[in-house]
């Protein structure tokens, strides 16, 4: 079964999606596993990312973001064997975030396409060649209208999923700028790797699509690898 992560700036809408993709696939009697990165409650490198993006080691713009890449690299290599299992169990793993999350929201904080370059090696080197952890099959990127990202941020968030923060604010989530370039990233990066796929979130006159159409797109670019086509 395959490997499938979806990617987004913050607020992007992830979670409802994945939410409609373990619905679906459950349905076609497949069995899902489910895993969010960063993993907050996991020791050592949880605790060093929330105590990050609660602002604890400095601005954005004190951390040198290939010290904070690495972080968030442990964290994955820490929950590797985990997912290794799950696919060698016959399970169709899904991820809220992987290594093109660290790319986007590390490489961003650059100022230059060269440095950006040169970090964006250094993490998919460090992450798959270094620390060797498993590839997904398919990367999506839930490019939404900037104006929603925006607004989305600028409401109060609440859900366990943010215990991390203890009433802090988010240091990520708090620059705007920062959501921006994001985005450049992820859309830059996959004009070059063919397993980073973008779904375009807006309609014909730049509003946010339905979560039922963004969904439909997310269907399409995953029946492949559910049905792969054998060669005649």
């Amino acid at each position: 079964m395959p490997f499938i992560v979806l990617e987004g700036v913050d607020g992007a809408g992830k979670s409802t999606q994945i939410n409609r993709l373990r619905t679906m696939l459950s349905q076609r009697g497949i069995t899902t596993q489910y895993i969010h990165f960063p993993r907050f409650d996991a020791p050592v490198y949880g605790d060093l990312i929330a105590r990050f993006l609660r602002g604890e080691l400095g601005t954005i713009d004190q951390v040198n973001p290939y010290l904070t890449a690495l972080l968030y690299a442990g964290d994955r290599t820490d929950a590797a064997p985990m997912i290794r299992k799950w696919l060698a169990d016959g399970a169709a793993v899904i991820a809220d975030r992987y290594v093109y999350s660290n790319i986007g929201f590390q490489c961003a904080k650059l100022s230059t396409p060269t440095e950006r370059q040169q970090l964006k090696e250094w993490i998919l080197d460090t992450e798959y060649r270094h620390f060797a952890i498993p590839k997904p099959d398919l990367s999506i990127f839930l490019d939404v209208p900037f104006a929603f990202t925006a607004d989305r941020l600028r409401q109060t968030r609440e859900g366990d999923d943010r215990e991390y923060l203890k009433g802090a604010a988010d240091i990520h989530e708090a620059s705007l700028d920062l959501q921006r370039a994001v985005r450049e990233v992820y859309l830059q990066a996959a004009k070059t790797d063919e397993a980073l796929r973008v779904i375009d979130c807006s309609t014909d006159n730049g509003q946010m699509a339905s979560p039922d159409e963004i969904f439909a797109k997310i269907a399409a670019l995953i029946e492949p690898l559910l049905n792969p086509r054998i060669p005649e």
